[in-house]
């Protein structure tokens, strides 16, 4: 199955830029312009939901940087990106200050005992990648007098442990941490670069205890005016974090106000470019359409659309490739038709992001989301809602030389009788169907809807 998910590969990350397929190219450019601006230390905290993309795209920026950066390295895509950023500047050379930039994962490092020594080993260990160090340079040296500072471990064992993947944990505090990492940071940079940009991802999904760590030692310890932090959060969950550690009562927006001197919200992707980019055109009528509409009402992230769009595949698959046959002119067909281009797409949206609600929609307790979804579809994709329609029945929105000697009813009122037909009703062997205008629902009805929105039938050979 084609995955809908972009994940941040080098080789994601490069065709995603150079054909700009989620929109985001020119909001990279002015991140980017942002920190090739500052001549002072700063904080920046890109603020984004969880699975809207901004790992993907601090990736990007970081891509950018050390491709069009004076500073040489060994990225095999570094032409590639240049060009793409010249023909967003008018054929113009990019003039980028001599940036290092590192990337930090907080998540993936929160079971190391210090954050401070885990981030200084990440970032000579990304430096070092790009161009490597000669064995005796002071580079190492300056490291191992810091982990000597906060672990009183020997230099040999540190400069031993670097050269390792063990993990670094058991360490202490000391009060010449500070002027160590000045060392460091002065060396560093006297070597490599004039700036670092250091970008710290996924610090809302850290413990508490180290994510307030990470968050006041960078603070006291990496205050530089050549040091660039960007820290890409879910400004919300970072909260809860904080409050989380200090309790409820902590005023954790505030405190936030501390590090972060920019706040930067993470733009939109552009979904017309993202749909394009993974050709989403469905072979099944048009539930393409009413997925999209679903994806907007529900205010879906790209992690999110990724998940459901998969799901609607593998349904779609199974409808088309059941052993069943199914005649869309008789009653019964129109009723699985309307089930098939709605009721499923709604239903595995809804898994997907409100459970309870499901579990409401499916019980015949809570119509609103049905009502909800067929009241915003467009008009132009409301023509077969006239199958839910008896033959005297029509419209309030059609015009009115087309009401007269008819019964008004409203798409809510036909919305709520199928919603009724199907998860309310109490089908027996004497009142076994029910019709809502021309399509027939039976007992049956709901039990195939399930059977496909479970995605586990017997009919699914999705590979």
């Amino acid at each position: 199955m084609k995955s809908f998910e972009l994940k941040p590969t080098e080789e994601n990350l490069l065709s995603t830029y150079k054909n700009d397929q989620i929109g985001r190219n020119t909001d990279i450019h002015a991140f980017v312009d942002i920190l090739n601006s500052l001549e002072d230390s700063c904080s920046i905290a890109l603020d984004g939901a969880w699975g809207s993309g901004k790992t993907f795209f601090v990736k990007q920026v970081k891509m950018v940087l050390e491709s069009c950066s004076p500073i040489e390295s060994k990225s095999e895509y570094r032409d590639e990106v240049k060009t793409v950023w010249k023909n967003y500047h008018s054929g113009k050379e990019p003039e980028f200050q001599a940036q290092l930039c590192v990337y930090y994962d907080a998540w993936e490092n929160d079971n190391d005992g210090d954050p401070i020594l885990s981030l200084v080993y990440s970032i000579l260990q990304q430096v070092d990648e790009k161009t490597p160090f000669p064995e005796d340079n002071k580079i190492f040296e300056k490291v191992a007098a810091l982990a000597d500072c906060i672990t009183g471990k020997s230099t040999t064992a540190v400069l031993e442990s670097m050269k390792s993947d063990s993990v670094l944990d058991d360490l202490r505090k000391s009060k010449s941490i500070h002027s160590t990492i000045v060392e460091f940071l002065d060396h560093l940079l006297e070597e490599r670069a004039d700036r670092l940009v250091v970008i710290i991802d996924e610090l809302d999904r850290c413990k508490p205890n180290y994510a307030v760590q990470l968050l006041e030692k960078i603070k006291h310890y990496f205050d530089n005016e050549r040091i660039t932090f960007v820290f890409a959060v879910n400004l919300q969950e970072l909260q809860h974090t904080i409050s989380n550690y200090y309790g409820n009562a902590f005023d954790s927006c505030r405190y936030l106000d501390r590090f972060f001197d920019l706040r930067i919200s993470l733009p939109p992707a552009n979904m017309y470019r993202y749909y394009q980019s993974i050709n989403f055109q469905s072979d099944y009528y048009t539930v393409d359409v009413v997925c999209k509409k679903i994806i907007e009402l529900f205010h879906f992230s790209l992690r999110e659309i990724s998940r459901y769009l998969k799901a609607i595949r593998i349904a779609e698959y199974e409808l088309t490739h059941s052993d069943e046959r199914f005649n869309f002119s008789d009653p019964e067909g129109l009723a699985t038709q309307f089930c098939t281009l709605y009721m499923v797409p709604l239903l595995i949206a809804l898994e997907i992001s409100d459970v309870t609600s499901y579990n409401q929609l499916i019980s015949g307790h809570n119509p609103e989301k049905l009502i909800e979804l067929l009241e915003c579809m467009d008009s132009k994709y409301k023509g077969h809602f006239s199958e839910l329609l008896s033959r005297n029945e029509i419209y309030n929105t059609a015009p009115e030389s087309e009401q007269q000697g008819k019964e008004i009813v409203t798409i809510k009122e036909k919305a709520v009788a199928v919603y009724k037909a199907i998860f309310v009703k109490d089908y027996t062997s004497y009142d076994y169907h029910c019709f809502v205008g021309n399509c027939k629902f039976n007992a049956e009805t709901k039990t195939f809807l399930l059977r496909l929105v479970s995605l586990l039938s017997k009919y699914s050979k999705y590979e």
